[in-house]
């Protein structure tokens, strides 16, 4: 999407300089763009009952009037238990986040990390359901451990936390325990 963006933009820069007797086109692919507002560098904090629960980071947001959806690039996403403590980060190339709901969606190398256990969940598309503070996928998903351990399943369901990890079809393999940096 952003070398697409990015070649759309060229092609209108270069329209944009002609010999200056003919009037600026724009790329027939802007015009069908379906949003209203883009919005660099999102910030936005996802709340329950006054406690902090997610903090959204997005490279690029993509507002459609009407809609309670954005389209978002770039995406890194940390959750906070009831205290307040980081629990999980995040990280997907794309994503959808619904501001009625807190919910969200997503897609492409989505990867999540709790760093106190060292657990990393790989998947390429994940649901995230607010009001219940879970999110799973019904996607190939993988499971590395601190200790080496290597789970993969056909689909997942966990709390944001990764306290609770459920793999479906699971199996379980054991590789050698990176050499820690010095």
């Amino acid at each position: 999407m952003y070398k697409r963006l990015l070649a759309l933009g060229l092609v209108s820069v270069a329209l944009s300089c002609g010999d200056g007797t003919e009037p600026a086109l724009v790329a027939e692919e802007l015009l069908n763009l379906r949003t209203d507002q883009v919005v660099i560098g999102l910030e936005h904090y996802v709340t329950t009952d006054g406690v902090r629960r997610a903090h959204l980071l997005s490279d690029t947001a993509f507002f459609v009037e009407d809609s309670s959806s954005v389209d978002l690039r770039g995406v890194e996403v940390t959750f906070f238990n009831g205290l307040g403590v980081v629990t999980s980060t995040l990280t997907s190339l794309e994503g959808t986040y619904d501001w009625d709901t807190g919910d969200m969606v997503a897609t492409g190398n989505v990867v999540v990390v709790e760093p106190d256990l060292g657990r990393r969940v790989e998947t390429s598309v994940m649901h995230y359901d607010r009001e219940r503070n879970r999110i799973w996928s019904d996607a190939p998903t993988t499971v590395y451990e601190a200790d080496g351990t290597v789970i993969e399943g056909t689909a997942f369901e966990s709390d944001a936390s990764l306290d609770d990890v459920d793999l479906t079809s699971a199996r379980m393999s054991r590789r050698a325990r990176p050499k820690p940096e010095r």
